[in-house]
This record gives C-alpha cells, sequence and structure tokens, in this order.
C-alpha cells in the first residue's frame, strides 16, 4: 500500500529579522529533485523573523526525515546554521484536499521527440514526452538548466494578459515576441539545453493569441509537416516548433 502525502508547512526562523531570507528561495527546488515533495511551491512568505513555505511531501518518510537526506545536509545544512536561531521545523497541515495522483508522470525509457511549452497555469504540463504525453518531472532535468525560473516568469506574464488589465498589452507583445523578446528568447535557449540533454528533438509550443485551422510556423511562416499525432499535428524541423490543435 503506497504511503499517502502529506501538506504541511515549514517553518525557518531567521537570526536577523532584517535579512530577507534570500539564501532559502531554492529549498523547494532541492526538495524536489530529491523526490521529497510534490512540484515547487510558487511563494516563500517572510513575516519578521519567520519564513514559511508550504510543500506537499510524497510520503509521511520524506515529511519525517528530509532534514536527514544527504543532499539537504550537504548543501543546505551550512545555510540553516548559519542564517537560523534553530533547525528548520515541519509542521503537517491539516484539512488540505490534494490531487496530485491526476500528475501523469512519464516514465519511458525511449521517445522520440519532448514538446516544452510556457506554463499558463500552475500543474500544466511543460515538458511532454512524444511517447506517452505525460510530465516530465524537474526532477530528471539538470539543475543547470533553469527550466523552473522560466516557467515561473512565463506563468506571471500569462496571468497578466488573461487578467485584462493594465498589463493586459505589454503582456500580450512578451508572449507573441517570438524571436526577439526576452521570454521567447530564454525559452528557446532552454529548448536547446533540453535537446542536448536528452538526445532527441525538442520541440517548442508558442503562445498563439487566437489559433485557427491554418496555423502555420510562428517562426517562419511555412506549413511543416505532419508531426504523426492529432495534437499537435504539425512540427517545423527547421524552427523546431509544433503547432496546429485545430483537430
Amino acid at each position: 500500500m503506497l504511503d499517502k502525502a502529506v501538506p504541511a508547512k515549514i517553518l525557518l526562523s531567521l537570526k536577523d529579522e532584517d535579512y530577507g531570507g534570500e539564501r532559502f528561495i531554492s529549498l523547494s527546488t532541492s526538495l524536489y529533485h530529491q523526490k521529497l515533495i510534490y512540484g515547487e511551491p510558487r511563494e516563500l512568505r517572510k513575516a519578521g523573523k519567520k519564513l514559511e513555505l508550504t510543500v506537499i511531501f510524497t510520503e509521511r518518510k520524506s515529511f519525517e526525515n528530509w532534514l536527514e537526506n544527504e543532499f539537504i545536509q550537504t548543501y543546505c545544512q551550512k545555510d540553516f546554521d548559519d542564517f537560523l536561531i534553530e533547525k528548520p521545523i515541519t509542521i503537517e497541515e491539516k484539512d488540505v484536499i490534494i490531487e496530485v495522483d491526476n500528475v501523469f508522470n512519464c516514465s519511458c525509457e525511449q521517445t522520440d521527440f519532448y514538446f516544452l511549452k510556457g506554463r499558463a497555469f500552475q500543474f500544466t504540463d511543460e515538458l511532454t514526452c512524444g511517447n506517452c504525453f505525460g510530465q516530465v518531472p524537474y526532477s530528471r532535468i539538470p539543475l543547470s538548466v533553469k527550466i523552473e525560473e522560466w516557467q515561473t516568469l512565463y506563468e506571471r506574464v500569462y496571468a497578466n494578459w488573461i487578467d485584462s488589465g493594465i498589463f493586459e498589452g505589454s503582456s500580450l507583445r512578451q508572449l507573441t515576441n517570438y524571436t526577439k523578446g526576452t521570454l521567447n528568447k530564454e525559452g528557446e535557449k532552454i529548448r536547446k539545453q533540453l535537446a542536448d540533454f536528452f538526445g532527441k528533438p525538442v520541440y517548442m509550443e508558442y503562445f498563439v493569441d487566437e489559433p485557427d485551422e491554418n496555423q502555420t510556423c510562428v517562426i517562419c511562416g511555412s506549413q511543416g509537416e505532419e508531426s504523426g499525432l492529432q495534437r499537435p499535428s504539425r512540427i517545423c524541423k527547421k524552427c523546431n516548433t509544433a503547432f496546429d490543435y485545430s483537430k
């Protein structure tokens, strides 16, 4: 029988209230790469001398023993000793609804290609296996590939656009500036890094405001070629893009 996930708060008590706690921003990423928690929390809250991180541990053993993890002890313990009054305190949360079972992760040993897209909303797939269509978890991606940082930024820009507020126009320009915009240039850089790491093609799914059945490659305008899939039905191997979701 599989152990149940455990929602919890990690409390960090700072020695200096004026310190912002920047050294602990990557703690959630470390926990995720060690497969101790599900997903990456988007916020590290600070109130006075306290930092608060909300996470969902994969099992009770992880909840109880994460401080004993070899990686955490090697790379995080010194920051705990230098900046905290005491060791982190982990408190189990009650009455939290967890839907982690809906996340389908790729476990394929071989695949012909991958799809990369900017995150529109939290918990949507970002790097997808072209074989099983499962999400490739961050734990399989090298730390040197800053995919999480890019996805977090992308999510913020997308949220500003969909809110239709004061930043709607500038956000749309960022999303649709495919070749020169900072957001998409960083995505292309990460796409290349992922292709090099996996040794397989990685096709970028760019944002399109009003896609239709005549959609073409947003980079070169070509019709590309059939992907062999129903959606996305076409790819451009020249520009490494995937498109056409009309079917």
